[in-house]
């Protein structure tokens, strides 16, 4: 099977990887790990979230504390999406 990016993904992987970007960058902050974007973005309780392809984690002090795990949680997030696929 041939796989190939389509429009939209050309786009998402062109955009700059793992760069952190943000209005109010103590409030929440954007990047894009492997075309999709992840947020880090404070909760109700003074500590940081990380949100990618609808899961998160949560519990993070900083908010560079929450950008220093995220390459780890894309990784466990994408991997937990593999083994959901059935053959």
């Amino acid at each position: 099977m041939r796989i190939e990016l389509d429009g939209a993904g050309q786009v998402n992987f062109r955009a700059p990887q793992q760069q952190w970007f943000g209005d109010s960058p103590e409030v929440m902050q954007t990047a894009s790990f492997a075309g999709h974007k992840m947020t880090a973005i404070t909760d109700d309780n003074g500590a940081y979230d990380l949100h990618y392809l609808n899961f998160q984690a949560g519990g993070f002090k900083t908010i560079e504390d929450a950008k220093h795990a995220a390459p780890e949680f894309a990784r466990k997030v994408l991997a937990r999406m593999s083994e959901m696929i059935a053959d």
